[in-house]
């Protein structure tokens, strides 16, 4: 069976609410999903770090990376007039390895790969005249660049993203959110295991240690913002 978002919330919600005091864990799905991302970013930047294969259930896809061409000075400090390609929105950040970033692959969409490259290579490679018109790829500021080829409109990314969620602001070529609470998740069911143990010994319980306000909004706020408005209460009452 398929793992999804909503599975992943359901199990630590489930877990959560099975103690002593169930209707006092009024914690959103979105702080729920947020640490459990927080938990898969630093497991699976710890299996990079040791150079360990990367599974492919951790790799989302984002299709159809609409793009545009703007003047070459804008990313690689040369002389104006010539042209590349620009990716209309920023890219989501990627899991931190021991690479400058975690994308797998780009690719256009007849599936033909284009080389990674940087913008600082580029600007010398545009006088070898081996290299100075291969098509590559690079990010800067979060925006996706492709160099020597100003036809493409759109590109296919792959990658090891921090925040899974954050896809769901990228829409496919058919016309499907890249990412939503009912698709596969980017994990094992393994790492799905080790990420519900981890949250709840690392933040459910240490959140149902303290007493609940329920005079308050502690249904919609963060464990935070609850410590927040407790420590605000006292001092209002000295």
């Amino acid at each position: 069976m398929a793992i999804t978002a909503n599975h992943l919330i359901a199990d630590i919600r489930g877990i959560a609410s099975s103690g002593g005091n169930p209707n006092e864990f009024k914690i959103s799905d979105r702080q729920i999903l947020y640490w459990a991302e927080q938990t898969r970013s630093i497991l699976i930047a710890q299996a990079l770090a040791k150079k360990d294969d990367i599974h492919d259930s951790w790799i989302q896809f984002i299709g159809c990376v609409e793009l545009e061409c703007v003047d070459e000075s804008e990313c690689c400090l040369v002389d104006t007039g010539c042209y590349v390609l620009k990716s209309l929105k920023q890219i989501p950040g990627t899991i931190d390895g021991w690479i400058d970033n975690s994308i797998v692959s780009v690719t256009t969409l007849a599936g033909n790969t284009i080389s990674k490259s940087n913008h600082v290579r580029q600007k010398y490679n545009k006088y070898n005249k081996y290299t100075s018109k291969q098509r590559g790829w690079f990010l800067k500021d979060g925006y996706l660049y492709i160099l020597n080829d100003i036809q493409l409109t759109y590109v296919n990314v792959a990658g090891l993203f921090e925040f899974p969620s954050e896809l769901e602001n990228f829409v496919a070529c058919d016309k499907q959110k890249c990412w939503t609470y009912d698709s596969n998740y980017p994990i094992t069911a393994n790492m799905a295991s080790v990420i519900t143990d981890i949250v709840v010994k690392t933040k459910v319980n240490p959140f149902m240690m303290f007493p609940q306000d329920n005079t308050n909004d502690s249904d919609g706020s963060t464990p935070q913002q609850m410590i927040q408005n407790k420590q605000a209460n006292t001092n209002s009452n000295q």
